[in-house]
């Protein structure tokens, strides 16, 4: 949250007014054939992250912000409340259900909801449920009694129907005040987490350009830095375990018309950074099948990119960010319009839909 530069550097927004509005239809795909695109939730505010586990995707909801307004700067007010959440959409009686599993969660936002931050990743693995929530310095403005105490934490997710409760269980930000392991500006926003296999989480702080590892037994510590390319700063956004065990880190930082954005290929046990892949603008969400096909949210094109091979396809998505893959039948699930509340945001003069979830099949 921080202030509203921050979150403008957190979700790419600072550029998505240039960017137009996508149409919702797809196109691409395996012999000409066109995937077919599903709406399985609306009515979520600004959803970012997913987590697919179980056959239920997990949504982390960045909110909608809340009525007190502080700051003023180049992109105005940010308005902060507990309404982020986190929620589980299902399959239950013929039709995709949703519920927020926890919620009243620290949240800033534009006045009217949109551009948010607050819950932005999520991940869940073997009956555990993850979430990170985003950094707040005290001189924002921003409270710092319960719940705010949860901003730049990594927070345990209880699941208890509607009624679950979020406990924190490591402190990301305290690595950056500590360590600033990219020695550049002193900030912080932990903004994606990836449970792995082995009991550790690795988050990424998109505003300290590096990773964090969270130890089972809580203890963060830093694991990877980013390098500057391209004279910006890399801004990691999503994460991902390939099927060859390798842990993926898609990044912020490209343009619309210089398409620099980068998915990097990170050892999960030393945090090395084994090599990357090029040619994308603002990368929002990554996700890989079983065959290593890679899928990637590309913010400000409006398009969510299979890479398989050297053969790119895309899907257009209108500001997509998380992507989770189904693994048992390949089904790829993505937030849309995750810049947007529940209402929905003006952009270029015109109301957008509200926070959604879609599955695409055939991609």
């Amino acid at each position: 949250m921080k202030t509203r530069t921050s979150l403008v550097v957190a979700t790419g927004v600072a550029l998505a007014a240039t960017a137009g509005i996508a149409p919702a239809t797809a196109s691409g795909g395996h012999g000409g054939a066109k995937p077919v695109v599903r709406v399985i939730a609306t009515g979520l505010d600004n959803p970012r992250q997913l987590s697919y586990a179980d056959g239920n995707v997990y949504v982390a909801e960045a909110g909608r912000g809340g009525k007190k307004c502080i700051g003023e700067g180049p992109e105005g007010e940010t308005c902060i409340g507990l309404s982020s959440a986190v929620t589980k959409i299902y399959w239950d009686g013929g039709a995709w259900q949703h519920y927020r599993v926890v919620r009243g969660l620290p949240s800033g936002a534009a006045p009217d909801g949109g551009f948010a931050t607050g819950v932005d990743g999520v991940s869940a693995r073997w009956g555990e449920l993850w979430g990170v929530e985003t950094f707040a310095p005290p001189e924002a403005g921003v409270p710092t009694t319960p719940p705010w105490n949860k901003l730049g934490k990594l927070l345990r997710v209880e699941q208890n129907g509607d009624h679950g409760t979020a406990e924190i269980a490591a402190d990301i930000t305290a690595v950056e005040l500590r360590y600033n392991p990219h020695k550049a500006a002193l900030e912080s926003n932990p903004y994606a987490v990836l449970a792995l296999p082995d009991g550790r989480e690795i988050v990424a702080d998109a505003a300290g350009n590096d990773l964090v590892v969270v130890s089972p037994h809580g203890k963060a510590r830093p694991f990877t830095v980013f390098p500057d390319h391209d004279k910006h700063e890399t801004v990691p956004t999503s994460l991902a375990l390939g099927p060859d065990g390798n842990l993926y880190v898609g990044e912020l930082n490209g343009l619309t018309e210089k398409p620099t954005a980068r998915v990097w290929k990170v050892d999960p046990r030393t945090g090395k950074i084994l090599g990357w892949k090029s040619g994308f603008g603002p990368i929002t969400g990554i996700a890989l099948n079983d065959r290593g096909d890679l899928y990637v949210s590309q913010l400000l094109q409006g398009v969510v990119t299979k890479v398989s091979g050297g053969k790119r396809t895309n899907v257009k998505v209108p500001f997509p960010a998380g992507l989770a893959v189904d693994p048992y039948d390949g089904k790829v699930y993505v937030s849309a319009w995750s810049v947007a509340d529940r209402d929905g945001t003006v952009m270029e003069g015109k109301k957008t839909p509200g926070g959604q979830v879609w599955k695409i099949l055939g991609f």
